[in-house]
């Protein structure tokens, strides 16, 4: 569960700055020409892109961590269920 928690507080910080790349602007828009415009839109969308890419690689990988921490929750209980059924039946 550590795993999944510090990969989740991961992908708020890339994507907090991300976010704050995407907001943050040196000029209004009034005082850019267009070659600026145009820049800035890339870096916008670039920033959003980041921002999105690791949510979707947090949610990814969550859900990869939680199937491999289900398997081995399922193996732990197989094996105690049989340990618990060899030890009864060694006895009577």
């Amino acid at each position: 569960m550590k795993a999944i928690v510090r990969n989740i507080l991961l992908a708020c910080i890339i994507s907090m700055f991300a976010f704050f790349g995407a907001v943050a602007r040196k000029h209004t828009k009034a005082e850019m020409t267009e070659a600026q415009k145009a820049e800035a839109r890339k870096e916008t969308l670039t920033c959003l892109a980041v921002a999105f890419i690791a949510c979707g690689a947090c949610a990814w990988r969550c859900n990869v961590l939680y199937k491999r921490i289900n398997e081995e929750r399922e193996y732990q209980r197989r094996f105690n269920d049989y340990m618990r059924n060899s030890a009864f039946n060694r006895h009577y």
